[in-house]
């Protein structure tokens, strides 16, 4: 019987939120199973020191489905990933199922993303995400466009907030991917579904494979966002660099950050009069002004590979 199992390993990267981590293993604890599965939770703390580790240990032992505890005391996104990729080998899961530490999984959340597996013949799925903020965001600020389409529609890359991958892309045998360490800000997740993409997995669309995100009023924030916008364009132009090298990089991105440090700097400077006297219109376009001044700084740090530290700040808890 044991021979016709299909291995699933959940992995959850957490970090100084115990709370939050809380929370999202029972909702893992609490998803619908198919009698075939044999499936397990591993939490990779990514912290020298164990924070979240009695969290695991306060879990129910009844339940069928085991939580593992381990450690990543190198602090990165990238080195957390990768061991959850070690931790997936060295257990020997068939399937690999990512979900962020501040999120929660619908009951049918696993059974849905492994119908779409089966179902299109796919190597990777991709999952929504329904966001619940603790504070609203301003209005200068744009919200992500959520995916729309059925299931099984094709993708060209993933985020890691909630994703099902075959062992076959991280086997020795197969793609042998990991997560590009280099990118200690962001992207990474991006940057791992792209290659896996080109090297020929099957990437595709479960719009019915819920999980739900709390976004913490610190992160909405007018200087975390934009502290954010400022990360994921170093972490962009840093991407590129490792992929195509540094001369055909510069050519593509050297230019665009100019226009936008000068077209950012100038929209600061003309709007920053009616903000500080507190009119709407005015402190709107001058954040925008802020965003695209941002994102041209964070051209220029990938370019020179000065690294931010974005993720250094811990949101919710």
């Amino acid at each position: 019987m044991s021979e016709t199992l299909t291995r699933i390993g959940i992995m959850v990267c957490t970090a100084q939120r115990p709370r939050m981590l809380r929370d999202c293993v029972e909702s893992l604890l609490a998803q619908q199973l198919a009698d075939d599965w044999q499936v397990e939770v591993c939490v990779v703390e990514n912290d020298a020191t164990p924070n979240s580790r009695g969290v695991v240990e306060t879990m129910p032992t009844s339940s069928p489905v085991k939580v593992r505890y381990y450690q990543e005391p190198r602090r990165g996104i990238p080195f957390a990933r990768n061991k959850t990729l070690e931790v997936g080998l060295a257990n020997g899961y068939d399937w690999i199922v990512l979900i962020d530490d501040d999120e929660r999984a619908d009951p049918t959340w696993l059974a849905c993303l492994m119908r779409t597996a089966i179902e299109h013949g796919a190597d990777v799925v991709s999952g929504p995400v329904r966001r619940s903020y603790e504070a609203p965001p301003p209005k200068w600020w744009k919200l992500l466009k959520p995916i729309v389409g059925p299931a099984g529609m094709p993708l060209d890359e993933a985020p890691t907030n909630n994703t099902l991958l075959s062992a076959k892309l991280i086997r020795p045998d197969g793609g042998a991917l990991r997560f590009a360490e280099a990118l200690t800000f962001g992207y990474e997740d991006i940057d791992f579904f792209s290659r896996a993409y080109k090297l020929g997995f099957r990437i595709v669309w479960s719009p019915d494979a819920f999980v739900e995100e709390t976004i913490p009023a610190s992160r909405v924030q007018p200087e975390r966002l934009i502290a954010r916008v400022h990360s994921t364009a170093a972490a962009q132009v840093l991407a590129a660099k490792i992929r195509h090298g540094d001369v055909p990089t510069v050519a593509k991105f050297a230019l665009k950050g100019i226009r936008r440090l000068v077209s950012g700097a100038f929209q600061c400077a003309l709007f920053w009069p009616g903000k500080g006297l507190g009119w709407e219109k005015p402190t709107n376009s001058y954040y925008r002004g802020r965003l695209r001044l941002a994102r041209g700084l964070g051209i220029y740090r990938g370019l020179f590979t000065i690294l931010p530290n974005y993720y250094n700040t811990v949101d919710g808890n």
